[in-house]
């Protein structure tokens, strides 16, 4: 920050000399120098994000335990919203803890990535990343009888108009697994930058 106000005077300083300003301005001057500022200002607005800070992590706890503090969800008859109750951090209040959907507060760049868990055997195990009702990404195994255990991770960046939603699926008949005392299935997201 203190960069950019070294910059506005740098730049407001050259303009005054290159227009061989003397200490009275002429109204014409005057309203340049205001107009260069603005400019300034819109571009430091532009670098920073506008000031906007959007930040999410939520982790996904479950409602029942199998052991070990593990708990399984799903399979459900018809793909369902994986809501992540509980947050680490979540600046700006955009994701919502009891609906587990994001809702973008300003037009902009967003990234958003999540680790999924599973501790099951014979299951379809994954999860979808949606942006409105698009499916983005998907990650997906079918665990056999001899492999129990396995994480899986993904991004994405994700332009996205102000009120478009974002939130984790579980596809129909799919399972997932998650701790009640470690974070071991999360989701994350924040504003790159507006648009």
């Amino acid at each position: 920050m203190m960069k950019v106000v070294k910059m506005k005077v740098l730049v407001l300083a050259v303009a005054a000399l290159l227009l061989k300003v003397d200490s009275q301005l002429t109204d014409d001057v005057a309203e340049y120098l205001l107009r260069l500022n603005d400019r300034i200002n819109a571009l430091e607005k532009s670098c920073t994000g506008g000031g906007r800070k959007v930040v999410f992590s939520v982790v996904h706890r479950p409602s029942s335990i199998k052991g070990y503090n593990i708990g399984i969800t799903g399979p459900y008859d018809v793909a369902s919203v994986l809501v992540h109750k509980h947050a680490i951090t979540n600046i700006g209040n955009a994701y919502n803890t009891q609906t587990g959907i994001f809702t973008a507060p300003v037009k902009g760049v967003y990234f958003f990535t999540f680790t999924t868990y599973s501790w099951v055997s014979e299951a379809d195990i994954g999860v979808s990343l949606y942006r409105n009702n698009e499916e983005i990404l998907l990650i997906w195994e079918t665990q056999d009888r001899g492999d129990n255990e396995d994480y899986a991770s993904n991004s994405a960046a994700l332009i996205l108009e102000q009120g478009d939603k974002v939130y984790m699926n579980l596809p129909k008949g799919f399972r997932v697994s998650s701790s009640t005392t470690t974070n071991i299935h999360t989701f994350s997201g924040f504003l790159l930058y507006q648009l």
